[in-house]
């Protein structure tokens, strides 16, 4: 068994997540402790009144929203009833005993598992200590979980990663935007391992949800703000965007870049079976195009994304892991992997914006491009004005020349603008 903890502020995010998966079919209220009788099927208002009488009593917290995640192997087969004890237990165990808290068991994944979703702020407005809970009391319970009921050892879950269900892109029209938006960038945010704001719009664009940064000069751009918006199968925006602020799982700047951060090591684990699978593909698909590509990755459970300029030029490639949800540029599995010569490799045609923006010059312009001899000496000295056949015109040029000349810029200048030297100061 493995077991995930996640502190946020956010508790109708995880409500919202969840009821979802219940509403779709793919997941179930196993039980609701603090929610009094019929608490399991409530609504999600009821639901997240309960939990804000608790985090009410202490409004100073930041982290007032309690996550966990108990994982099983395949080879786990267990039961609503025991999924049911194995989390009360787990809770009780944690310091959580007393706190309201909602079960769920999802089946959207190859194995079994379920989510805890609760609060830290108990009824009394005091904050349950969390730091270090997953060493000091989560270890614990889980190699006592494990050993009374016989369950998989986390030990041999480590080197492999679980599987999990595809993510289905979002159809326009079909569901309410912002449910299927938010479900999608929940999903990617938590179980995709990526490091760039890049990589992360990559993976979304799998799902036709696109990210809005700003234009460059914006208030939006300059404060860091992020929108996202479902896109069409061409990639073109959909709808109102919305701003992450106002979706569930606020993907804001800022606590993106702290998941990027912890991806770090999790991306450098997913890579080299990515390298294996991008190589094959690209040996099946030499001079056969994209698509071609792009159906050998697919067979491997992989995607690729190539970037192109306005221009039409490919600049880059992104290769996009589904099955162990991981991200990471082609240039980062190999040098010779960029998006440039990867479409060289598949025979694609590759613009040259050098040969556009400056074409080789034929014949007559080259010849038009020399200078003749004297030309040059002529450039220098300017225009030739033949003022002697209008006196108009040399009296107006003999008026400039004194006004350009050294000595008369020096006359007209005001003399309290003329710097005075300075008088030393005689020591007594």
């Amino acid at each position: 068994m493995v077991a995930r903890i996640s502190l946020g502020r956010n508790i109708l995010g995880l409500l919202h997540y969840n009821e979802e998966k219940v509403r779709q079919g793919k997941a179930k209220v196993l039980s609701a402790a603090g929610f009094g009788a019929g608490g399991t099927g409530a609504p999600i208002k009821e639901k997240h009144r309960r939990f804000k009488y608790f985090t009410d009593r202490n409004k100073r917290a930041k982290l007032n929203a309690f996550h966990v995640s108990l994982n099983f192997s395949p080879k786990d087969k267990l039961d609503d009833d025991q999924m049911r004890y194995i989390a009360q237990s787990y809770m009780e165990q944690v310091g959580f005993g007393g706190q309201p808290c909602l079960v769920y068991r999802h089946d959207d994944a190859a194995h079994p598992h379920v989510h805890i979703v609760s609060t830290n702020i108990t009824r009394e407005g005091k904050r349950i200590e969390t730091h270090n809970l997953g060493k000091d009391k989560s270890e614990k319970a889980r190699k006592q979980l494990e050993k009374e009921l016989g369950l998989v050892k986390a030990e041999r879950q480590q080197g492999q990663r679980l599987p999990m269900e595809p993510l289905a892109p979002i159809e326009y029209g079909k569901k309410e935007t912002k449910a299927a938006m938010s479900n999608v960038i929940t999903e990617v945010m938590r179980s995709y391992a990526y490091t760039s704001l890049g990589e992360f719009s990559a993976v979304l664009g799998q799902f036709n949800v696109g990210l809005i940064q700003g234009e460059e000069g914006s208030s939006m751009k300059e404060n860091n703000g992020l929108a996202y918006a479902v896109l069409d199968s061409k990639g073109r925006r959909l709808g109102v965007p919305i701003k992450a602020s106002a979706l569930y799982a606020r993907p804001t700047m800022e606590r993106l870049q702290k998941r990027m951060e912890r991806n770090q090591r999790t991306k450098l684990k997913g890579m080299a079976a990515m390298r294996v699978g991008v190589e094959n593909a690209l040996q099946h698909s030499a001079g056969k195009g994209m698509e071609h590509f792009q159906q050998e990755l697919t067979k491997k459970g992989l995607a690729a994304q190539f970037h192109y300029s306005s221009a039409g030029e490919v600049f880059g490639l992104t290769i996009i892991d589904h099955v162990n949800r991981t991200v990471c540029k082609a240039s980062e599995l190999s040098r010779i992997w960029s998006g440039k010569k990867t479409a060289q490799h598949l025979g694609e045609k590759v613009l040259d914006l050098e040969m556009q923006v400056r074409p080789v010059p034929s014949k007559a312009t080259a010849q038009e491009s020399i200078p003749r001899q004297g030309e040059n000496e002529k450039r220098r000295q300017g225009a030739v004005w033949k003022s002697e056949k209008s006196p108009v015109l040399s009296g107006i040029l003999s008026v400039v020349q004194a006004m350009v000349r050294p000595e008369s810029q020096e006359m007209a200048m005001p003399l309290d603008q003329k710097k005075k030297k300075k008088k030393r100061r005689k020591l007594s």
